[in-house]
């Protein structure tokens, strides 16, 4: 298991939807999950990677979205396109 904590941009502390005006600096923004395990696996190392970013998107009411970026490869992040309380999934495979 590996996730590696991005430390959230300027940019991307304040939503125009988002909540306070002074979002909680501790609550991570992205985690990229990494495996190559079998599927079952996979999906409880995103659900831990999702349950970790859940606080971070109910402050900013905004969503949670699941990129995969290559076999293996995930970026789980809080995302002001996705609608609070829900997760959505995405694919930018670089071949």
């Amino acid at each position: 298991m590996s996730y590696k904590l991005h430390e959230p941009e300027a940019t991307t502390a304040f939503s125009p939807t988002g909540g306070g005006l002074f979002p909680n600096p501790a609550l991570p923004l992205s985690l990229e999950v990494i495996t190559v395990e079998e599927p079952q696996s996979r999906d409880e190392k995103l659900n831990r990677a999702i349950s970790k970013l859940i606080p971070a998107a109910l402050e900013r009411r905004q969503g949670i979205l699941v990129i995969q970026r290559a076999y293996g490869k995930y970026t789980v992040r809080v995302c002001h396109e996705v609608p609070c309380g829900t997760t959505q999934e995405s694919r930018e495979l670089v071949m």
